[in-house]
C-alpha cells in the first residue's frame, strides 16, 4: 500500500504504461475490502506464527549477533529463491482447468493488476503460495531481523510487479533476472505463461516465457512502423 501512493504520481507523467483499461475506483475498493478482510483473518495469525516459529527455532534476536549485510543479503537471496521455485510450479499447477476456479481464480478478476491486488486472492491460494515463502525463511534466516527482511523484500517486490509500471529508473530493475510490472501484467493479460513471481529464469528454462517475448517483438516492431511515419 505504501508503493501504491508514488504509482498515481507516475501516472500523471507515464499515462500508458498499462496497455489495457485502467483500475476503477470501484475495483480498488472491492479490492481493499478483501484485503482488509485477509489481514484480520489470514495475515495476522500467520504472523503471530512468526513468534512461536523463533522461539522453537531458537532465532537470536539480540544486536550482538545480528548478521552481516553481505550474510543478510544472502538470506534474502535464498530465501526468495526457494519462495520462486515453489510458486512458479505451483502456480503453474493453480491455472489447470481442475484446480483454477477453486484455488486461483479470484486473483484474475482482474485483468489489469494494480499494487492493492498483489494480496487479492483466496484464502486458499494465499496459504499454498505463502508455504514457498515459509520453506525459505526456514532454511535461510538465522536471525529475526532476517526474518523481517526476507518479509519486507517479498512484500516490496509484489506490490511492485502488480503496480502497473515499469519505470527505467526503479531500483528493482538493476537485480538480474528479475519480474518486472510489464512481465507479470502479461500473465494477465494472456491468462498462460510468465508464471514465476520473482525471477524469470523458470520461465525462460521451460519456455513459459515465449509468447511474451513474442508480444515484445511484435510491440518493437509496432514502434518502429509508428516511429517511421
Amino acid at each position: 500500500m505504501v508503493r501504491a501512493v508514488p504509482t498515481h504520481c507516475i501516472r500523471e507523467l507515464d499515462p500508458d504504461s498499462q496497455l489495457d483499461k485502467p483500475e476503477t475506483w470501484e475495483d480498488q475498493w472491492k479490492c481493499f475490502k478483501m484485503t482488509f478482510y485477509h489481514i484480520f483473518t489470514l495475515h495476522t495469525p500467520l504472523s503471530l506464527a512468526v513468534y512461536f516459529y523463533v522461539e522453537y527455532a531458537n532465532l537470536p534476536c539480540d544486536w550482538n549477533s545480528m548478521p552481516r549485510w553481505y550474510s543478510a543479503i544472502a538470506q534474502v537471496f535464498g530465501c526468495l529463491l526457494i519462495e520462486d521455485t515453489w510458486e512458479y510450479f505451483t502456480h503453474r499447477l493453480l491455472h489447470h482447468r481442475r484446480l483454477y476456479q477453486y484455488l486461483h481464480k479470484v486473483h484474475h478478476n482482474f485483468q489489469t493488476p494494480f499494487s492493492i491486488q498483489a494480496t487479492y486472492a483466496g484464502p486458499g491460494e494465499i496459504l499454498i503460495f505463502g508455504a514457498g515463502f515459509s520453506f525459505g525463511m526456514y532454511i535461510f534466516c538465522n536471525h529475526l531481523f532476517s526474518v523481517w527482511l526476507c518479509t519486507v523484500a517479498r512484500i516490496v517486490q509484489n506490490t511492485h510487479v502488480h503496480s502497473g509500471y515499469d519505470a527505467p529508473w526503479d531500483p528493482l530493475r538493476l537485480v538480474p533476472f528479475a519480474v518486472t510490472s510489464r512481465f507479470h501484467d502479461f500473465h494477465h493479460m494472456n491468462f498462460y505463461g510468465n508464471y514465476a513471481p520473482v525471477f524469470t529464469w523458470w520461465d525462460w528454462l521451460f519456455g513459459t516465457n515465449k509468447a511474451y517475448q513474442n508480444y515484445k517483438a511484435r510491440r518493437k516492431q509496432k514502434e518502429i512502423k509508428e516511429d517511421v511515419n
